[in-house]
């Protein structure tokens, strides 16, 4: 599954999803499982996470994560709708759609990054609190969801393939891509490459490398999956930010979480392999890493890992050996 920015004319006006009541469970996780991964290029971010923050960045990275928390509760109705059979209202107020040409006016200005910065700031403020009271009405219907929920069992194809000169097998194949601005030219190319052999592999894009900081935001990364409760607490987030919390700066630091992503996949996915794409240019923990290898380890999940210029740190390279995968280093 791909990751698609979601239209920035969505988040002016918080919409239903259009969705029959009586949908496949396949069709169900296929309507999700677009929507709850990361929908935003990190690459955006790359200037922000580098330099100092101004008026216009930290709008535009605020309603960037406006757009994720809107996409990510219209996939969990439609998850809830599918489960009942029975719509689940959303309830927004301030975000609903409305024809207030002023209110239109702003929300088109803070979009853009060009709200004065004390009506950026109030709307900012209205905006995540009535996704937290959206977010914990969603988390209380989940609860009683996760109650009834019965797993229905799905047939996994298992592919033999390649990626460039890495043999893999898997049914469930998730992809890690290195979204740096030194990376970017290289991942159009890549992605075709797995598509080749892999058409349903599961990728996401991550800022950086970075392997210094705890996976704290693998709901972030995941997406639903068969045989797995889509309603449990830990595949969602725990709480919005407030205004006063820079969510700006958080949502961009949840784009370089690269652990929550591989814990996402191992713990939350269920993959049976990771292809891993960077160049291990930044920051690495030898503790973090071991963290990540007990539990790739312990979901006997191989993990592949495709350099083109640095070598990954000597625990990766044996974590990918002990894992069962490879690595491999070569330019594409």
């Amino acid at each position: 599954m791909n990751h698609s920015e979601p239209h920035p004319s969505s988040a002016t006006g918080m919409n239903q999803p259009n969705v029959p009541l009586r949908v496949s469970r396949r069709e169900m996780l296929r309507t999700i499982g677009i929507a709850l991964p990361l929908l935003v290029s990190p690459t955006i971010f790359a200037a922000e996470s580098t330099s100092d923050w101004n008026d216009q960045s930290m709008q535009k990275a605020a309603f960037k994560l406006m757009c994720w928390l809107e996409a990510n509760f219209n996939a969990r109705a439609v998850a809830l709708k599918s489960h009942s059979q029975k719509p689940f209202d959303l309830g927004y107020d301030y975000l609903a759609p409305t024809e207030d040409r002023g209110r239109l006016r702003d929300r088109k200005s803070f979009e853009e990054g060009r709200l004065p910065r004390r009506a950026a700031e109030e709307h900012m403020k209205k905006c995540l609190a009535e996704f937290e009271r959206v977010r914990v009405s969603l988390a209380a219907a989940e609860c009683e969801a996760a109650k009834t929920w019965q797993p229905i069992s799905d047939n996994l194809i298992v592919r033999n393939g390649r990626v460039y000169d890495m043999s893999i097998t898997a049914g469930r194949l998730t992809v890690v891509l290195d979204g740096s601005r030194s990376m970017t030219p290289y991942l159009e190319r890549l992605r075709a490459e797995i598509r080749k052999d892999f058409p349903d592999a599961y990728i996401v894009e991550v800022n950086g490398c970075h392997l210094d900081r705890r996976d704290e935001v693998p709901w972030f990364f995941s997406a639903p999956i068969s045989g797995v409760n889509p309603f449990t607490p830990d595949r969602h987030i725990p709480r919005v930010p407030t205004g006063e919390e820079r969510p700006y700066s958080v949502f961009t630091g949840w784009t370089r979480s690269l652990p929550s992503a591989l814990t996402a996949m191992t713990e939350l996915m269920h993959a049976d392999a990771i292809y891993w794409f960077c160049d291990f240019d930044d920051k690495h923990d030898d503790e973090i890493i071991k963290e990540i290898g007990r539990k790739i380890l312990a979901r006997k999940t191989k993990l592949y890992v495709h350099t083109v210029d640095e070598r990954p740190p000597a625990k990766v390279s044996l974590l990918a050996e002990k894992s069962g995968g490879a690595v491999i280093r070569k330019r594409i």
